[in-house]
């Protein structure tokens, strides 16, 4: 009988070791004690048999619970995936990114097996390649024209470690391959393969349960980030927009004391703990959201403050850094481009809030006042004064300091012509861009197409081509635009440089080089273009335009 027993204890025991082994992916989601001892876990509930069958005490699993709620929208794209019966929308959107609640506290990633001998498989060659371009394209041009080596670090770290920003890295890799492969007059479309990935991402979030986790925040803020990024590569703008909005409303209930205990240690910062990783993300995400006024006329940025009681640093100091001068400027720029567009823009929903009658004279004060202490700061030198990979940054800020203070001058209906006073400041800015785009081809290492979602200069020389009419400066634009296919967020230089090129046509009244105008008083206010607004669609350009003097608009569209 005894001996029966024990024969039947141990049976059971081993019961596990008979059954079909299973291949499949490696998981991080085991045990805890099989993760200690480094052994593979058969991830049994409520307790796994490996610890039984060895007398050890079964320690359970780590929860990693999601803090948001999700919107999943249906669409006629579908795809099956092996061994599933579901399928997934590939314009499957995160909404709702906002938590239930948040820890008071800062607590290091409970990934604490995030060590290099833990770093996720790559199946197959598509996704190794794919983690190559991720590596050594993707993240490289992100944030170009303000790098930050500590975030790119953190973009590689987590997707080597977390299975949804693997996937969503992989995704947004795939859909750059293939706009590095297409042909510039091409519409861009991703394919089955990122969407898979991409609604991969959005399943193993789906996956996790609701509740308190900073750690689940810090991941959830990282995914959006890239699927901004994305959407806005595939064309499908108003998902990215979505995203940005979404991870911009779920960074603003985070703990402030989060942020305030990392920022002075953002530069310096190692990817080491959920509260230095919110900090990294949320400053990309909200310095998206601050650069959307340039192509969205009606978007609002969370983050803009009352100009009226913004305050610069005092006029006889100087900026500690370029990325202080930045981030003041950035928020300038923004007033700037929603007083010009309340101004001269049509609105599509027509309710933008009225802004304040004082705000140009402010906005004009505030400008002369950063570019004082954008000057001390030059004088006063420094490490970046003489590196040659902040000077690009430096130009960008010359340049878009430049450019706002024109449209300041010339805000309002009915004052085309103001623009021809500015000719010696539009020289300025294409000297400037020049320099930006020549910068960019030698960090790109070729004229290659690249994408970024931060916007530099591509808006700029727009602005300039369709607002100066000195015929040459135009037509230096036009060089530089289509130098090299650049993709910043919705700005793409190939596209606005065609707009510019139908507008020099229009105003000039030809496109025959003999319709050329020789000067910029040759072309009258009434022949000139006062708005202007341009959306892709799927057989190029639809722009829509209206003449100084005259009434109504005319909408066209154009081959790319």
């Amino acid at each position: 009988m005894g001996e029966s027993k024990n024969e039947s204890t141990k049976t059971a025991s081993q019961a596990w070791r008979k059954r079909p082994r299973k291949f499949a992916p490696k998981s991080r989601l085991g045990c805890k004690t099989c993760k200690i001892r480094r052994v593979k876990c058969d991830l049994s509930q409520p307790s796994c048999m490996k610890c039984q069958s060895t007398g050890r005490t079964c320690d359970g699993y780590s929860e990693i619970p999601l803090g948001f709620t999700t919107n999943i929208e249906s669409n006629h794209y579908q795809k099956e995936t092996a061994n599933r019966a579901e399928s997934y929308n590939r314009c499957a959107t995160i909404s709702a990114y906002q938590a239930e609640r948040w820890h008071e506290k800062q607590h290091d990633l409970i990934f604490r097996n995030l060590d290099p001998f833990m770093i996720l498989p790559v199946a197959g060659s598509a996704q190794g390649e794919a983690m190559c371009i991720f590596e050594y394209i993707s993240i490289k041009h992100l944030n170009e024209y303000r790098p930050c080596e500590s975030w790119r670090k953190t973009l590689m770290f987590f997707s080597q470690t977390v299975p949804s920003v693997r996937y969503a890295a992989i995704a947004l890799s795939l859909v750059y391959r293939n706009y590095l492969d297409r042909d510039s007059s091409d519409r861009m479309l991703p394919d089955k393969a990122s969407l898979l990935h991409y609604n991969r991402a959005i399943q193993l979030l789906l996956n996790q349960e609701i509740g308190d986790s900073t750690e689940t925040t810090a991941i959830t803020l990282l995914v959006c980030y890239l699927f901004t990024c994305y959407d806005h590569l595939a064309g499908n703008y108003v998902q990215a927009m979505k995203h940005l909005r979404g991870g911009v409303d779920l960074s603003r209930n985070i703990d402030e004391a989060i942020l305030s205990n990392n920022k002075s240690t953002y530069d310096d910062a190692q990817p080491s703990g959920a509260g230095t990783l919110i900090c990294q993300v949320t400053k990309q995400i909200r310095r998206l959201d601050m650069q959307a006024v340039t192509f969205l006329v009606d978007w609002t940025p969370t983050d803009i403050q009352e100009v009226l009681g913004y305050q610069l640093p005092p006029p006889d100091s100087a900026f500690q850094s370029l990325d202080q001068a930045a981030d003041h400027l950035q928020i300038l720029v923004a007033w700037v481009m929603r007083l010009h567009n309340t101004e001269q823009q049509m609105t599509p929903t027509g309710n933008m809030p009225p802004l304040p009658s004082s705000l140009k004279e402010t906005l004009l004060g505030q400008l002369e006042a950063w570019s004082g202490l954008f000057e001390n700061m030059l004088q006063e030198g420094g490490s970046y004064v003489t590196n040659p990979e902040t000077g690009r940054l430096m130009s960008l800020l010359r340049l878009q300091h430049t450019i706002a203070w024109i449209l300041l001058g010339s805000c309002g209906p009915g004052r085309e012509m103001d623009y021809d006073n500015f000719l010696p400041q539009f020289r300025q800015c294409v000297a400037l861009a020049d320099d930006v785009a020549a910068a960019h081809e030698r960090y790109s290492g070729s004229l290659k197409p690249t994408f970024t979602p931060e916007v530099g200069i591509v808006p700029v020389l727009y602005i300039i081509g369709v607002k100066c009419r000195h015929p040459v400066v135009r037509r230096q634009v036009l060089s530089i635009l289509r130098r090299q296919s650049i993709r910043e967020a919705v700005w793409d230089s190939i596209s606005a440089a065609r707009v510019v090129e139908r507008v020099i046509e229009i105003e000039e009244g030809g496109s025959e080089e003999g319709g050329m105008a020789r000067s910029m008083e040759q072309i009258a206010m009434w022949q000139r273009i006062e708005t202007l607004s341009w959306v892709q669609s799927t057989a190029g350009l639809d722009i829509s335009y209206a003449f100084c003097t005259r009434e109504g608009m005319h909408i066209e569209s154009l081959m790319i």
